[in-house]
């Protein structure tokens, strides 16, 4: 019986990952391109990698080594398209709603399954969950993970923490240190969590080799980084821009203040930051069962949730908000990861229906009918998730209709297509021509954005490129494309085109050197 329920709750948490994605995620097949900038520059330092530049080096962003190493897996999986984020995205999100189940059978003697194609619903068609294929989105299944393997510790006060959960979850954070650190709150907090605990029992010998199990997963995440960057002779600018320009150049237009100011100004900034996210009507979705299942787990008796745990969340969930939301920058994105405290809703809705059941003295549930009521439950979500998700304009959309495959087509048709992505992020040009960046700032990112700018400039008044292609965040005329400063006396505009981009139209213009 067990193992029946087992497979219906892995092929339930499957095929609901599937279609939600297949929707919601422009990485999906269903859509042409994810036009996204930020994915597609992943992609393309992704691909150099494997065709043997070194990031921070030879092509300048400033995310973790991680990011770019998935990146140039999908690449080998995909050499011009986001089949391989796609894969990625329906892994994490099976590990999402997998987790979130066994979450919810923690405090609720049995889960609602049919439930879960509503959860995963809220949180892909959110407007935090972007264009699809984030390292936040890609990070919720850790996050589930990680909330889980602690709250299944703390709910046996007997209990130790398997070496196997230690390692995994030390490499696991160890990865997101050396991809996106801003996410590494909520396992601070984790460890925070387990620290007291062990305090709390004396158990120093215990709490010992924990540290030395959980310290080995994140180093064995760091080793394969000190060796490759330590072969190419680029440590110190992996650690540099990585480190120290994300903590002190990113963000930098800000206003500086110094000493418990600007500490202060940081945390109001950041709390300010959190509810704007969760307050914002794009993230009603998981706002609202996230708040409502929280405050319900920490209302409830001790017998049932231990003090202990509700401090834990507590805890977990401060960690993750003010790790990401204590810079100076915020984006629509950043708010994704607290959409894994939306599981709070799961148990509160599974025990609230448990309840109407009883007291309707309702039989018990056929597995057939389990399957039937979440068959029409994701169909319901698929509909629901094509009408609200923000991405879906774009779906089945005609690949010739966009301006990446209309300039890639005449790019790819001369005898030099060497490229250059003007004045803006990574475009999805040369994702869709399979160039490979001959310049380190082949983009424009948003650290120490007037130097970047310099630089670019310098390229096309030294026409290091046989083509440019740029873009104008709104609707622009062709006279002045053609008169644009510096770019216009060195290349010619051959092609423009008008192209709807996250809530407005933007101007996408190419020009081929004289």
């Amino acid at each position: 019986m067990r193992k029946k329920y087992n497979f219906t709750l892995y092929a339930i948490c499957l095929l609901s990952a599937m279609g939600l994605l297949l929707i919601c995620s422009k990485s999906s097949p269903l859509y042409p391109l994810n036009d996204w900038p930020d994915l597609n520059c992943f992609y393309t330092i992704g691909k150099s990698m494997v065709h043997g530049k070194v990031p921070y080096v030879d092509l300048l962003d400033h995310k973790g080594p991680y990011v770019y190493a998935l990146a140039a897996v999908a690449y080998l999986l995909d050499g011009h398209g986001f089949a391989g984020y796609f894969l990625f995205e329906l892994v994490s999100m099976y590990f999402f709603l997998l987790y979130a189940s066994k979450i919810s059978s923690l405090y609720c003697e049995k889960t609602c399954l049919w439930m879960l194609p509503l959860l995963g619903m809220v949180v892909v068609s959110a407007k935090s969950f972007v264009h699809g294929g984030s390292w936040e989105q890609l990070s919720l299944g850790v996050f589930a993970y990680a909330i889980y393997s602690l709250l299944a510790f703390m709910r046996d006060p007997a209990s130790r923490l398997s070496a196997g959960t230690l390692l995994l979850n030390g490499l696991l954070a160890g990865i997101l240190l050396w991809s996106k650190f801003n996410l590494l709150g909520l396992y601070i907090a984790w460890g925070l969590a387990v620290l007291i605990l062990y305090l709390r029992r004396r158990q120093w010998a215990a709490l010992g080799k924990d540290l030395l199990f959980f310290g080995g997963g994140a180093a064995a995440s760091t080793l394969p980084w000190l060796i490759y960057f330590g072969r190419c002779g680029a440590v110190k600018a992996w650690l540099k821009v990585y480190l120290y320009d994300n903590i002190f150049l990113y963000g930098s237009g800000q206003t500086e203040i110094s000493g418990l100011s600007a500490l202060w100004r940081q945390f109001a900034t950041a709390l300010k930051n959190i509810w704007g996210s969760l307050a914002d009507r794009g993230n009603y979705g998981y706002s609202l069962p996230l708040l409502l299942g929280v405050c319900l787990f920490l209302l409830a008796p001790r017998r049932k949730v231990a003090l202990r745990e509700k401090i834990s969340v507590l805890l977990m969930g401060l960690g993750m908000a003010l790790g990401i939301f204590i810079g100076s920058v915020k984006h629509d994105y950043y708010g994704l990861p607290l959409s894994v405290f939306a599981i709070w809703g799961l148990p509160a809705g599974s025990c609230f229906v448990h309840r109407l059941r009883r007291s309707v003295k309702a039989g018990t549930e056929k597995s057939w009918s389990v399957v039937a009521l979440w068959a029409a439950v994701l169909c319901g979500s698929l509909v629901l998730a094509y009408r609200i998700s923000p991405n879906t304009y774009l779906l089945l959309t005609d690949k010739a209709k966009m301006p990446q495959y209309r300039f890639a087509e005449q790019i790819l048709a001369s005898e030099d297509t060497s490229l250059l992505n003007y004045m803006f992020l990574d475009g999805g040009f040369y994702t869709v021509t399979g160039e490979v960046p001959t310049v380190k700032t082949f983009q424009v990112i948003n650290m120490d954005r007037a130097r970047r700018i310099q630089e670019q400039e310098e390229y096309v008044r030294q026409q290091l490129t046989h083509w440019v292609v740029t873009w104008r965040a709104q609707e622009t005329s062709e006279e002045e494309l053609r008169s644009m400063n510096i770019l216009s006396e060195y290349y010619e505009l051959v092609d423009y085109m008008y192209f709807y981009f996250e809530g407005d139209m933007r101007t996408y213009a190419l020009y081929e050197r004289k």
